[in-house]
């Protein structure tokens, strides 16, 4: 996922393949609380080295880290 911060989280999604295809579904989150509560979710930074990377992309207000989503997850980004 790719996130930037203009008055809130603007997050768009990538397919996993190599081609980086964007997928359709878009998200918007209103604070940091909500965009870190999501990535918990949605398989976001386990490592301590991921999760440091991720409050980096916080503080510069952009980034993109890498989310491990269920089959059911990623159906639901994909429609």
């Amino acid at each position: 996922m790719r996130s930037t911060y203009r008055k809130g989280w603007h997050v768009c999604f990538f397919d996993s393949d190599r081609n980086r295809r964007q997928l359709q579904r878009l998200a918007f989150f209103n604070s940091d609380e909500a965009m870190v509560e999501f990535t918990r979710r949605a398989g976001g930074p386990k490592t301590l080295e991921d999760r440091n990377i991720f409050e980096m992309m916080i503080r510069r207000s952009f980034g993109e880290i890498t989310l491990e989503l269920t089959a059911e997850q990623f159906a639901r980004l994909n429609r």
